[in-house]
């Protein structure tokens, strides 16, 4: 049976895979938009934050009531690092869904993720 903390859990779960598989996709892109939104060692970090998301959505296929925070966690840096470019007026794409996200970070990326760790808050209640 399909609770609201699965159903929640599954939805993050895809945001996040759809995300990884876009970073993985284009790494040229991706080290770009790592080095744009001043990440250290673009690198790795084009690696990392992608592997981070795969293994959460994994994790909130598992175990929603484990996922469902770790999940909020990362959505909670990932916003810290839109705000802090957007107060500071940056002006090059946030690279949240790889290649696809070329626009500017906006106060809509936001609340978008406010939206997303509601789903995590939700899975982990579940």
């Amino acid at each position: 049976m399909l609770t609201v903390a699965r159903v929640a859990a599954l939805l993050l779960a895809a945001v996040f895979v759809v995300a990884a598989v876009a970073k993985f996709r284009d790494q040229p892109a991706t080290r770009r938009a790592m080095r744009d939104v001043g990440l250290p060692n673009p690198r790795l970090m084009a690696v990392a934050v992608p592997l981070v998301e795969a293994a959460s959505a994994l994790l909130l296929l598992v175990d929603p009531t484990t996922g469902g925070p770790c999940a909020v966690a990362l959505l909670a840096a990932f916003t810290t690092l839109i705000a802090g470019r957007l107060l500071a007026g940056h002006e090059g794409g946030c690279g949240c869904f790889g290649a696809w996200s070329t626009r500017p970070p906006s106060w809509r990326d936001l609340a978008r993720n406010a939206l997303l760790m509601g789903l995590g808050v939700a899975a982990a209640l579940g």
